[in-house]
């Protein structure tokens, strides 16, 4: 992984360790009530971010073309 990669690694785990901490300090009745606490725990357990999802439209644009060429290339030697 790259630097930035890291950077956001360790914040979303930080984000995940402090909303576990709120979810098991608070009270079972409370933890009930509350709809955002519910929420906050289904997220908190999501897959972790795609690689790319975060690039500039036009650098997914040029990898989508690559993909596309690289394809073409091999239906072409394959025939």
């Amino acid at each position: 992984m790259g630097v930035q990669d890291r950077d956001w690694y360790w914040k979303d785990r930080a984000q995940r360790e402090q909303l576990d901490r709120e979810t098991t300090e608070a009270e079972p009745t409370t933890r009930h009530q509350d709809p955002d606490a519910m929420i906050r725990r289904i997220n908190a357990g999501s897959a972790p971010k795609l690689w790319g999802e975060n690039w500039h439209w036009t650098i997914q644009l040029l990898v989508w073309l690559c993909i596309a060429a690289l394809i073409a290339i091999i239906w072409r030697m394959t025939r």
